[in-house]
């Protein structure tokens, strides 16, 4: 058993994503060799830079039958995220723009009332904290809401941060904790070695004892190696900002669009695109998320485009993470956080770090051998 603080344990985790950085950040703050590899210029981008970088358990958990696993992992990741925030703030390099002021739901129209009536169903059932508001009281949260609003539900634990300077933040916290944070460097090939794993990729070979993959969809191309790596399914997202011309109190998350406020923009997201994995801008989409958020907020038509971009999400057929062995000896998954990489981020990490020192275990719901049924996150 390798025991907490005192283990020289050699980990690479394959993936310099919110999974892989989280994790990595984990791992070296207990004692271990800890080894970053991805695959591109940057690590935290991809999927973490592209996220809207919010922190919405509880939306999350009412708004998608993701099923008890998962609202207790959101739930447990989310209580860690204070003192997370808290322990980064010195190694970012920008600020992280941590907050925890809540999420509303707004809902507008008759197909308003039928989703919050599901959204509420929901998060009774699940022993999610919610506040069912009428319009008036909506207003009085989230000024300049759109006509037609009936009413709306806030869910008050939730929260946000600038996905943008966590992961900087992130490579920076591992770095100082003595870990190392390699750039440009794909994995190509997981095999054994003595007693490890041996990594091989254009940029060299690597022995360690434990690895982890957790390199988002692409993590596929491993299949060969780590089958369980082809269940990952690619999901695309196009998203917008634009200039911050209205105040946001919080997060805002409506059935057609999400409303995150950054430094200097705010974001608008999100297509959802199963199976696509081109960095294609569609303006019909993007144009058709603007309009739905400027029926959100009126305001935002006032507001100046700042960007547009595309991301794509770590998905799986089920919707819920890969978290555990696999069957590929001395390999841990972190896979499939989806669209909750920055939510889920502490505690996968957290797990993660306990399976690779023999301390602890994931949930069985999360097992890479679940039966996989139909997508049920959008």
């Amino acid at each position: 058993m390798f025991r907490s603080g005192l283990s020289q344990i050699r980990v690479a985790i394959v993936g310099g994503g919110a999974i892989g950085l989280a994790s990595a950040w984990a791992l070296a703050r207990e004692g271990a060799q800890v080894t970053v590899l991805e695959a591109g210029p940057v690590a935290g981008q991809g999927a973490l830079a592209a996220s809207g970088g919010m922190l919405a358990q509880g939306f999350e958990g009412a708004n998608e039958d993701a099923g008890r696993a998962f609202v207790a992992l959101a739930e447990r990741s989310l209580s860690l995220w204070d003192d997370w925030a808290e322990r980064l703030t010195p190694h970012a390099t920008a600020p992280l723009g941590y907050r925890r002021s809540g999420s509303l739901s707004p809902g507008f129209g008759a197909r308003g009332e039928a989703w919050l009536d599901r959204l509420e169903a929901n998060a009774a059932l699940y022993g999610i904290g919610f506040e069912r508001l009428d319009a008036a009281t909506a207003r009085a949260v989230q000024p300049g809401l759109g006509d037609g609003l009936v009413g709306a539900m806030r869910f008050p634990g939730d929260g946000e941060i600038d996905n943008r300077a966590l992961g900087p933040a992130l490579v920076n916290a591992i770095r100082a904790e003595g870990g190392d944070v390699r750039t440009s460097w794909p994995v190509t090939r997981v095999s054994s070695g003595s007693g490890g794993v041996v990594l091989s990729g254009p940029a060299g070979r690597m022995e360690v004892d434990r690895v982890i993959l957790a390199a988002g969809w692409q993590s596929r191309d491993l299949s060969e190696d780590v089958p369980e790596a082809r269940l990952m399914v690619p999901v695309k997202g196009q998203m917008l900002s634009v200039a911050p011309v209205a105040a946001l109190t919080g997060c805002i998350r409506a059935a057609d669009a999400y409303l995150s406020s950054k430094p200097g923009r705010i974001v608008i997201g999100a297509t959802s695109e199963t199976g696509a994995s081109d960095d294609r801008i569609e303006p019909d989409l993007t144009a058709a998320l603007q309009e739905a958020a400027e029926a959100i907020l009126p305001a935002l038509k006032d507001a100046a485009t700042v960007e547009v971009w595309t991301g794509v999400r770590p998905g799986t057929s089920d919707g819920l993470p890969i978290l555990g062995r696999s069957v590929a000896e001395h390999v841990v998954l972190g896979l499939g956080a989806f669209r909750n990489g920055v939510l889920l981020a502490p505690a996968m990490a957290e797990t993660i770090r306990d399976i690779v020192l023999e301390q602890g275990k994931a949930d069985p719901a999360f097992a890479p051998d679940r039966p996989l049924t139909a997508l049920t996150q959008g």
